[in-house]
């Protein structure tokens, strides 16, 4: 996710387009920041470039499959809630909450062609 090819240069490779920029900066600072202050074993390194290489699937960290499970995720972490304000917090919580349930609301074209149509 972070790569540091050489002095003073670091690069985050994780970020997708879709993500709000402004929120993402600021849980990579409070992230980042969190793990200075409470010195976090980043983990063993890894090298491989999984484009090229390949890698296991065991050797690899998955992200959420979906955005009920990144809420989730968001709610198991004091650290983010903390980091980012407790209002924060509960408010985009219960926005995305009624975002998901917005979205598991909605029937499929692929649902009905392959769970109604039976």
């Amino acid at each position: 996710m972070i790569r540091i090819p050489g002095p003073g240069w670091c690069e985050l490779r994780l970020p997708d387009g879709a993500a709000n920029p402004y929120l993402l900066a600021a849980v990579i600072a409070e992230a980042g920041h969190d793990g200075i202050a409470n010195r976090r074993d980043p983990g063993k390194r890894f090298d491989t470039n999984v484009y090229w290489d390949g890698a296991s699937e065991e050797s690899l960290r998955t992200l959420p499959d979906n955005l009920l499970d990144a809420l989730r995720a968001f709610e198991r972490s004091e650290m983010l809630r903390e980091g980012l304000g407790p209002g924060f917090a509960k408010s985009y919580l219960k926005l995305k909450r009624a975002e998901w349930r917005a979205y598991a609301r909605h029937v499929s074209s692929w649902e009905v062609e392959h769970t109604l149509a039976c």
